[in-house]
């Protein structure tokens, strides 16, 4: 699978050291155990010397030691693959079709990352890398030391897993029903528990919550029923496999004693490696049923990971320089071949220009937004950028030259000189006079630290109003040609907006800005309002002249007041 391929492609090196000093562990351990019957056999006959004893304490020095340089392998294996295997899941939100991102949802996406990330270590770790480190080179080379000592012991260690195989299967049939409700179970438990954490105030104003609790109360009850089931269940599979294992030990024991060919250490190496020839198949058989288990999960995982890519982010026509012009021709846009929501549109934003779409809700300026992004496509017509058709364009180097702000003006974990510049090199005095143009300087005088105080995961210092005027301080140093702006000032009060908008209106004047406003007086000083209903555009001009039409806009204007 090719989820697997990049990740093991990624750790190759370490997951072959990580192998390869299993492999040396087992056989050092078990080459032990016959080194040992030389020294009892040596012991019998009163031939015994130091030589022996000095080999087989290295042999225990040298497993020991190896014991421990294999917890860093271990570590950098079990951690590398699982943040390796949750990285694969940016990697494709970084080129998923955006209308197959909406299907998908926050908590679901995030639940299916963690799963499949967790599920798929699991597979490698404790499946895969298990068989041929441990499981393996254990059964094979105590099937090789037990042929070296008398041949016809391998035919009863043979008889013996057909036995085991055939017990253990109808066992495990009953432990993997088992383990598949678990598995069920646990996925509506989750389910609760992170909408319940994503939507604090909703369910805590509906009241919710104890309905939520209650359901996640009767799936915890379920889950741990099942994992004492399961627990049970396991004591009985390992029960029998060890009634097998001392049946057959005390067999072998019999009919050592009836022959009388086999001298003591050659005996008690024969039983100590009875025991390490059973144990990798009981523990394959259990690990078995959790790669099963864990398959489910990883396929669900690679659904997602299979999810259509958006192809123009690297393909088309790479932009060299963005002047700023947009155009829509006749353009149409239906969701899923329904109604239109943009319907036969046409007009145009020259570069350096500012313009404001308005309109009820439902009337298409965020779609507009969507498809000028290109995280939509249109159906019909053309989009053109710098006369250049959009759909031929790739995405990426436009984005090179186009910010978009919105709403929810994202704030990351850091300072506020980190938030406003990144890794630019900027003047504090400059930064400061960027401030008080988005009325932000009364904030930063509170500020303990100035430019370089925390402001804390998502801005949880901040209001709503104060994030938003952080994300547009940005735009004052940015470089690209096309400003979006969809809702970007829904927060802030009146008298703080109105100031915020005409100070970015004229401090961009050579960028093309695009403006989604609710509060009409916001835009008053941009270029051109476009006047939307249904997908078309019903007026357009500056914002007195409409006014003064008294048409839609007016009707708009009076309906907010």
């Amino acid at each position: 699978m090719r989820l697997f391929k990049e990740v093991i492609k990624n750790n190759l090196k370490m997951i072959i050291f990580y192998v390869l000093i299993g492999i040396i562990i087992n056989f050092l351990d078990l080459y032990s155990v016959t080194y040992y019957q030389k020294i009892l056999d040596a012991f019998q006959f009163q031939t015994l010397t130091i030589i022996p004893l000095i080999i087989y304490g290295a042999l225990l020095l040298i497993s020991t030691i190896l014991g421990y340089i294999e917890n860093y392998p271990e570590q950098q294996v079990k951690n590398k693959l699982y943040l390796d295997f949750k990285l694969q899941s940016l990697k494709k939100i970084k080129s998923i079709d955006y209308l197959e991102y909406q299907k998908i949802g926050t908590g679901r996406l995030t639940q299916k990352v963690e799963d499949g990330a967790t599920a798929s270590r699991d597979i490698m770790i404790n499946f895969w890398l298990k068989l041929f480190r441990y499981l393996l080179p254990t059964a094979i080379f105590s099937l090789i030391f037990i042929f070296r000592v008398k041949k016809e012991y391998v035919l009863f260690v043979f008889l013996g897993y057909i036995i085991v195989v055939i017990i253990s299967n109808l066992i495990l049939t009953k432990l993997y029903k088992l383990k598949e409700s678990i598995l069920s179970n646990q996925e509506i438990l989750n389910k609760h528990l992170v909408r319940g954490f994503m939507e604090l105030i909703v369910f805590r104003t509906n009241k919710k919550f104890d309905t939520e609790i209650k359901v996640t109360k009767d799936e915890i009850k379920n889950i741990v029923d099942d994992k004492t089931k399961i627990k049970l269940v396991h004591e009985i599979f390992f029960t029998v496999f060890a009634l097998i294992v001392n049946v057959l030990k005390v067999i072998v024991l019999g009919y050592a004693v009836l022959k009388s060919d086999l001298s003591v250490g050659a005996v008690v190496t024969v039983i100590a490696l009875l025991g390490k020839a059973y144990e990798p198949i009981a523990i394959f058989n259990v690990e078995y049923v959790d790669y099963k288990l864990n398959k489910v999960t990883v396929n669900k995982y690679i659904e997602l990971l299979d999810i259509k890519d958006d192809e123009a982010l690297n393909n088309g026509l790479k932009l060299k320089e963005l002047k700023g012009n947009i155009e829509f021709k006749n353009v149409y846009y239906s969701y899923n071949g329904e109604r239109n929501i943009i319907n036969n549109l046409s007009f145009k934003i020259n570069k350096n220009s500012s313009i404001a779409l308005v309109g009820e809700s439902g009337s298409g300026k965020s779609t507009i937004i969507k498809l000028i992004m290109g995280l939509i496509k249109y159906n019909k017509g053309n989009i053109l950028i710098d006369d250049k058709e959009l759909s031929k364009l790739n995405l990426n180097s436009f984005y090179d030259s186009v910010t978009y702000v919105s709403q929810e003006a994202p704030i990351f974990d850091g300072t506020l000189r980190e938030n406003l510049i990144f890794d630019k090199k900027i003047s504090d005095e400059e930064i400061l006079k960027v401030l008080s143009l988005v009325c932000l300087d009364k904030f930063y005088e509170k500020l303990e630290n100035g430019l370089d105080t925390e402001l804390g995961e998502k801005g949880v210092r901040m209001s709503g109003g104060e994030r938003q005027r952080v994300a547009l301080a940005r735009l004052f140093f940015d470089d690209s040609k096309i400003i979006i702006l969809d809702e970007a000032t829904s927060a802030m009060d009146n008298i703080t907006e109105k100031f915020v908008m005409k100070n970015v209106v004229k401090q961009l004047d050579n960028k093309t800005l695009v403006v989604i406003a609710h509060r009409l007086e916001t835009i008053k000083d941009v270029d051109k309002i476009y006047v939307l209903s249904d997908g078309i555009i019903q007026e357009e001009g500056k914002y007195d002249e409409l006014l003064d039409k008294n048409g839609y806009f007016t009707k708009l204007y009076k309906s907010a007041k």
